[in-house]
């Protein structure tokens, strides 16, 4: 495969962006059916919250190879934000210590979602019962929550191939793939007179506490902007030595 191919193709693979994570509910949660409860999350990678349209959250029980979903809380779908406040649904299900977890499935701007649930936490006060299913899923004992899924879909490709975004200083873009232009052929005679900085320098801030990943995935460099031409030499090769050149070189031929 030819780079130009390869890379063609290693752009069109669908990336593993997403990485949003629980503040709260925690495994020390413990909450009261039908008390108004705040359930919180931050992004601790690619993309960010403002790269998502809407979420959902959902009560789940159950094991981590078959969650079940109990009760949306909250309406469905709400604008993307980083918590909610909802009401826990007493009849949802029985009484359970670090069994139940949240499930929040939000939506990619890009198209797709991205799924993570909480730490499992407890609950009191419920009036409802765990059905057959929920029970079987629970005799599993799994005390992890599921594992997240990532069905985010990248940013699409520009149609000029990022010409236009590499124009724009890299620290100004956006999104997960980032365009960056070619070095520019030198010329065949200088003819400046004095040196200035053809872009100002980048500017930098220093952080005193963690922050998220960097969300830049990929960056994409723009192909030369001038062609390299050959030439076969048509020029005659040169002739055999001549008959003195030959005897002398006769003598260090190997006997």
């Amino acid at each position: 495969m030819r780079p130009s191919a390869l890379l063609a193709a290693l752009v069109a693979l669908p990336l593993t962006l997403a990485d949003l994570e629980f503040k709260s509910p925690t495994s020390s949660t413990k909450w009261t059916g039908g008390n108004t409860v705040t359930i919180e999350w931050d992004e601790s990678g690619s993309p960010g919250i403002d790269d998502f349209t809407t979420f959902n959250l959902f009560l789940c029980c159950g094991s981590n190879a078959t969650p079940l979903c109990l009760q949306a809380l909250g309406p469905n779908p709400q604008k993307m934000a980083s918590s909610a406040k909802v009401q826990i649904p007493s009849a949802a299900a029985d009484d359970g210590t670090d069994v139940f977890f949240v499930k929040l499935e939000a939506t990619a701007a890009t198209g797709g979602a991205f799924t993570v649930y909480s730490d499992r936490f407890s609950l009191t006060g419920m009036t409802g019962k765990f059905d057959a299913a929920a029970i079987a899923a629970q005799e599993v004992g799994d005390t992890d929550p599921p594992p997240s899924v990532d069905g985010t879909v990248a940013d699409a490709a520009p149609k000029d191939g990022g010409a236009k975004e590499a124009q724009v200083p890299y620290t100004k873009q956006t999104g997960q793939t980032r365009y960056a232009p070619m070095q520019l052929q030198p010329a065949k005679t200088m003819r400046a007179t004095a040196i200035s900085r053809q872009y100002p320098t980048s500017a930098y801030s220093v952080f005193n506490t963690k922050i998220p990943r960097p969300n830049v995935q990929t960056t994409i460099t723009m192909t030369w902007t001038y062609k390299v031409t050959t030439k076969i030499n048509t020029a005659s090769p040169a002739p055999q030595p001549g008959t003195e050149k030959q005897k002398v070189l006769a003598r260090w031929r190997d006997q």
